[in-house]
């Protein structure tokens, strides 16, 4: 029986992804006034003087517990990222709960939730040799090109209802120790923000128990 453990997330990442009309200067000025006043780190828009103005893709509005708040302007998202979850998901409700106040209603401003996640799972057992062993696939027909094995595997939820929301995981080992450890690539989207809530209690309890059966 192998040992299985969660060493880290690189990043844990909620996202709000806004409607195309919500005005992201408008969105960030007073976001970042907002964060200011609960004691956010960062919140000042730094002055960059060029010839030419360059926006940047990202724009970061604070920092608190070692998660950043940015926006991401060519995705029109507003992100909390960092690599503790339970901070994640704190600076998430905490941003969240000041859309309203800030006279954003959120059935009008988000169009769907967001985590996205990168976890790299510590195993006893090689990663390659556990998935290429539970996938039963027949790679007779390579014969002939060396060793050939099925090392990765993809999970979708094909038709997701608004109650159970969509997911995507990637299974792999991961590239920086693939011996050792496996990287999870997951994203999971929903509707209601209940539902990102809901989805972050169980994440690491189903993800281990997804790579657990592979046994």
């Amino acid at each position: 029986m192998e040992t299985l453990e969660i060493k880290s997330f690189e990043p844990y990442h909620i996202g709000t992804k806004l409607q195309p009309h919500v005005d992201l200067d408008i969105l960030a000025s007073k976001l970042r006034k907002a964060l200011k006043e609960k004691e956010y780190e960062g919140t000042e828009k730094p002055v960059v003087e060029l010839p030419i103005k360059i926006e940047p893709p990202r724009e970061i509005l604070g920092v608190k517990k070692e998660v950043r708040v940015e926006l991401n302007l060519p995705a029109t998202a507003l992100n909390t990222i960092g690599e503790k979850p339970e901070n994640v998901i704190e600076v998430f409700r905490e941003v969240n709960s000041l859309l309203p106040e800030l006279n954003y209603d959120l059935e009008a401003t988000v169009v769907f939730y967001e985590i996205i996640a990168n976890i790299i799972i510590e195993s006893t057992k090689p990663p390659r040799e556990m998935i290429n062993k539970a996938l039963k696939i027949d790679l007779r027909p390579l014969n002939g090109m060396g060793k050939v094995v099925v090392d990765s595997f993809r999970i979708i939820n094909v038709s997701p209802t608004e109650r159970q929301g969509a997911i995507r995981m990637i299974v792999a080992p991961n590239p920086s120790n693939p011996n050792t450890m496996f990287l999870v690539r997951l994203v999971y989207r929903a509707p209601k923000k209940e539902g990102i809530e809901l989805f972050h209690k169980k994440l690491q309890s189903k993800v281990l128990k997804v790579i657990q059966s592979l046994e």
